[in-house]
């Protein structure tokens, strides 16, 4: 018998069951004990710790040939390969010149970050730098991917082909574009202003894009160029090309890599996400300037705007060519990574993220005996590359990959993402209904029976659903108010909750409530408005977008819980579209943001924070008001958060009283702010969640990261252990 995800959530709650009345009570939360990750950014010897039995696993994507023969080869190891990383040049492309330094940047001109595309040779990095652990990459979509490999091979292979390595084509658009920026090329050297025309290379160390950046760094020399190498780490570079200012001039280029944290069924968000201001609020994305045509179409993929796949392919075709025109990134290659561990740990490692990918990785994680039986407890030593290089606060903190492996294993989604196929199952929910519009192309997989499919011709928006959010009134703004004459959606998501959800206990000791799920609908709103006391304009493109497409919430019941979500944007499986409700919409099924877990009272620690200008979610708005970048685990802004719980404490304070009163009582907001404090006392920090282990210290200088389980977590701790199981089709 085949047991579908809530047959396997039965039989572990059964289990529970057995084992009280056998008089033992059954574990519940994580396997292990305690985790505790440092840094490591030697991979040499991060894989020698791991098979000295110094540690037990290292987590990151590991491409080097030699060290995957020493593991292959050692029989105390075991190693999980994932094939969702890449490695790019990312591009600076303010200009003409730096305001920060006078120096002139080709970067800025679109046609010469094209021509970098035929000037490097891909094959050379996958085969000769990458060791064949790579594939070469051409554009933002993963090439082992469906978009890329099953949909739309074909416009895939003529980009491949129109972009295969030329240089003397990408020679002749230098010499072509230079001149127009006002530089000349006297004996074979680029010169304006009388100077020589330097690029600085921004190049991480710790793997092969050291290797990819001088060979780049080389080939533009051969051009003309002269060029500064900074040789820096992750930690070291991120606070340059990532949360510094690009107008400063300290950089033209960075060596880039990314993660796909879970196998992508549809990348179409990936042309927005990379190129465009909707992608992200750093200073980075906010200096993005796109061709009209190209960000119409990326913004249509990033809401799945769209009405049959015939359609959805045609904006494909003219983002995936879109994006080559643009080039803010050069893509290298799809890589085929790997990560060691010692052979008696377990854990469920995604395909396309690995295990520092992995969204299920605090719940399955454990050791083994020496005939295979599952350990209960001990302690996990995880080395990884860089970490705790930005700060953590769920709203725009960190995003780093590092630091989201220990985050995902203190919070919670509404959801867990399967790590074999990418569709998900439920955490905080018990089942959905989605209803889409009639013709749609949204398909459901037979084996997740919590989520069940129909169409219709028409779906209407109640009048009462909540449309948007007034940052004066700190009102919700009604479809009736905003639509006198009515609308409709194209997809309607009913979300059912389990009587216990206000049961479930959170770190400090505090339970979940319906207030923590309505500030997660209000925050991502109001934070793009003018009126607003923390408005934040690199929140403004993604919060334009997302109101191209969203209808509206509605709460149908309070108690259990039953949520509604309204919108014009969907997925190609029903089982993402109940989750997601439009891309920007996923935290209001939960309180999980961009970045991370936040509840309603330490996420208002921030808000208050940034409304008094003393710290800012944002890298991009903390640059410009010269204030701390809010981070909830360490730094200087944890004393302005604690001066923010104290003022909180001291009236009860409640955010968004207007609209939140009606779901937040006084009594309510003194018992958390008072539990708070305790929290705050015992462990330093206000990093509050509700998963599988709590944050019990974090130390930046030493990079260490110290989790330990939660002993409160209530739901059985088999309960996502069939993902551990190959997926049968």
């Amino acid at each position: 018998m085949q047991l579908d995800r809530r047959g396997m959530k039965w039989v572990a709650v059964l289990l529970v069951a057995l084992s009280v009345a056998a008089g033992a009570l059954a574990r519940t939360g994580a396997w292990l004990d305690e985790v505790v990750i440092s840094e490591e950014n030697n991979l040499g010897a991060a894989v020698a710790r791991v098979a000295a039995g110094d540690s037990d696993v290292f987590i990151f994507a590991l491409t080097d040939a030699a060290l995957f023969a020493q593991v292959r080869s050692n029989p105390d190891l075991g190693y999980v390969r994932n094939v969702g990383s890449t490695s790019e040049l990312t591009l600076n492309p303010v200009g003409p010149t730096f305001p920060g330094t006078g120096a002139l940047n080709p970067f800025s001109v679109p046609r010469i970050r094209e021509a970098l595309n035929y000037l490097v040779d891909r094959d050379y990095v996958a085969n000769e730098i990458m060791g064949g652990l790579a594939l070469p990459k051409y554009t933002c979509l993963n090439g082992p991917f469906t978009d890329a490999s099953v949909r739309y091979p074909d416009i895939y292979n003529l980009i491949v082909e129109a972009y295969a390595n030329d240089p003397a084509k990408a020679e002749a658009i230098f010499n072509e574009e230079m001149p127009k920026l006002g530089a000349t090329k006297v004996d074979g050297k680029w010169m304006y202003g009388g100077k020589p025309v330097n690029l600085i290379f921004l190049i991480r160390v710790e793997d092969e894009r050291k290797r990819m950046g001088d060979y780049v760094a080389g080939l533009l020399e051969d051009l003309g160029f002269e060029t500064t190498r900074l040789y820096r780490t992750g930690a070291e570079s991120s606070p340059i090309w990532m949360n510094g200012d690009p107008a400063a001039g300290q950089w033209n280029v960075y060596t880039g890599g990314w993660v796909t944290t879970a196998i992508a069924r549809d990348q179409g968000t990936n042309f927005a996400y990379y190129y465009t201001k909707i992608g992200r609020s750093d200073p980075l994305w906010q200096v993005y300037e796109n061709d009209p045509a190209y960000l119409a179409v990326a913004e249509k993929l990033w809401n799945n705007d769209f009405n049959s796949m015939a359609e959805r392919r045609d904006l494909f075709e003219d983002a995936m060519w879109g994006a080559m025109k643009e080039s803010y990134r050069v893509w290298m290659v799809d890589r085929t990574a790997f990560s060691p561990f010692v052979k008696n740990f377990r854990v469920a490692a995604d395909v396309a993220g690995g295990i520092y990918g992995s969204q299920a990785w605090g719940w399955t994680a454990h050791f083994v005996d020496a005939a295979g039986k599952r350990q209960e407890g001990g302690k996990l030593r995880v080395l990884v590359n860089s970490m705790l290089s930005n700060p953590w606060n769920a709203i725009a903190g960190s995003n780093w990959v590092y630091d989201m492996f220990p985050i995902r294993g203190t919070g919670e989604q509404a959801w867990v993402r399967d790590t074999r196929d990418g569709l998900v199952w439920p955490l905080v929910f018990e089942r959905a209904e989605v209803t889409a519009q009639t013709g749609l192309p949204i398909a459901s997989d037979p084996r997740h029976t919590w989520c069940t499919l129909k169409f219709e011709t028409e779906i209407k928006v109640p009048a009462d659903a909540w449309y948007d959010f007034d940052a004066k009134t700190q009102k919700w703004i009604t479809v009736g108010e905003a639509f006198p004459n009515g609308t409709t959606a194209k997809t309607k998501s009913v979300i059912y909750y389990p009587a216990s959800l206000y049961d479930k206990p959170l770190h400090d000791g505090t339970k979940v409530s319906i207030a923590d799920i309505v500030l997660a609908m209000i925050v991502p709103i109001d934070r793009a408005k003018p009126d607003s006391k923390i408005y934040d304009e690199s929140a403004v493109p993604g919060y334009k977008s997302f109101m191209k497409v969203h209808k509206g919430y509605r709460i149908a019941q309070r108690s259990p819980l039953i949520l509604e979500v309204y919108s014009d944007s969907y997925q190609l499986d029903a089982e993402l579209t109940a989750v997601n409700g439009g891309v920007v919409a996923g935290s209001a099924l939960f309180p999980y943001y961009s970045q991370g877990p936040a509840f309603w009272h330490t996420l208002t620690l921030g808000i208050l924070a940034e409304e008094k200008k003393l710290a800012a979610f944002g890298a991009t708005k903390a640059g410009k008001l010269g204030v701390p970048y809010t981070s909830y685990i360490a730094g200087p802004s944890l004393d302005i958060l604690r001066a923010m719980m104290l003022e909180c404490l001291s009236t009860g304070y409640r955010p968004y009283e207007p609209t939140m009163a009606e779901f937040l009582s006084l009594s309510e907001a003194v018992s958390r702010w008072t539990l708070l404090e305790n929290f705050y006392k015992k462990v330093g920090h206000f990093w509050v969640a509700s998963g599988p282990f709590y944050l019990e210290k974090a130390y930046p200088i030493e990079k260490v990261v110290v989790l330990k389980r939660f002993a409160d977590y209530k739901l059985p701790s088999e309960q996502f252990m069939f993902l551990l199981d190959p997926l049968k089709p």
